[in-house]
């Protein structure tokens, strides 16, 4: 994994909580039982947003013409992802947090569509496919936001993959969303990377 190939290069021991499909919310409350428990570290990264940013697609395939809120709405993403760096902070962690990578809305809209959904209900109440990549940005934008409130460390993670060339066509799978092996092993360099820099430039 990413994690795990971050940790080879900066010879540090990453303890990866990671949940597959887990929310800001749900995160909040993993890091609270964590600490509760008496998990102690030096620094914890936060990158949460991509299953924050989702929809219900089935009830929008079946009533477009509804308001739908994705699963956790951009008030409530922040709030939890405010209250996880003031809590970590009050425990004398370092938070970090990292932007997110961005998806393939064409290929995400294939495979969520698939042959069970009405493409062209959810199409309608999109506007366009483009409309997912944006939202998804806008998520990502919110960490940088929030990472300045607190004039914390920021890991740009999103600008890194935008600019590799190869990113969308060899890093992502057919969902458009997660990342392949080779995805998987650039990310991980790109963390390395960025961490190190931060190192040089703290001195």
């Amino acid at each position: 994994t990413a994690a795990e190939i971050a940790s080879e290069r900066l010879n540090i021991e990453i303890i990866n909580r990671a949940k597959f499909g887990c929310t800001a919310p749900e995160g909040l409350e993993l890091m609270e039982r964590e600490i509760e428990g008496g998990a102690r570290c030096d620094t914890a990264l936060i990158e949460f947003g991509g299953n924050d940013c989702n929809f219900d697609w089935q009830a929008i395939s079946d009533r477009p013409d509804d308001v739908h809120s994705p699963v956790t709405p951009p008030e409530e993403y922040q709030k939890s992802m405010r209250a996880m760096v003031k809590r970590l902070l009050k425990q004398g962690i370092r938070p970090v947090l990292m932007t997110l990578p961005p998806i393939d809305a064409e290929r995400y809209f294939r495979y969520l569509v698939g042959d069970k959904l009405n493409r062209d209900n959810i199409l309608r109440w999109l506007g366009d496919v483009q409309q997912i990549y944006r939202y998804q940005e806008m998520y990502s934008l919110l960490v940088e936001r929030i990472a300045r409130e607190f004039s914390i460390r920021l890991i740009d993670l999103r600008s890194r993959c935008l600019a590799e060339r190869n990113f969308f066509r060899d890093m992502l799978c057919e969902d458009g969303l997660h990342l392949t092996e080779e995805g998987q092993r650039f990310v991980g360099e790109q963390i390395a990377q960025l961490v190190e820099q931060e190192q040089r430039e703290a001195g």
